[in-house]
């Protein structure tokens, strides 16, 4: 959702292309994120958007409630579904 402030005057297409090309840059495989020189070229529309995945693997941290469980504490993978 746009910034209220906005007052919905905006580019529909900008928006897209300004969402997309941030989780771009904040993919949680750093190999995968774009070079400043890319993002900046995707957002000058001077080259076409990624295709990012629609399943993309992030960090999941389960945190112990108690003390007596913080030998339970477990980092897996979840995966997050996307789409167009």
């Amino acid at each position: 959702m746009a910034d209220k402030k906005l007052n919905m005057a905006f580019d529909i297409e900008q928006m897209e292309c300004l969402m997309i090309v941030g989780l771009w840059c904040a993919h949680p495989d750093h190999n995968l994120r774009p070079s400043i020189r890319q993002a900046l070229q995707v957002l000058n529309f001077d080259a076409p958007l990624p295709n990012l995945s629609k399943n993309i693997s992030v960090p999941k941290f389960d945190v112990p409630i108690s003390p007596s469980d913080s030998s339970k504490l477990e980092i897996t993978n979840s995966v997050v579904l996307t789409g167009r």
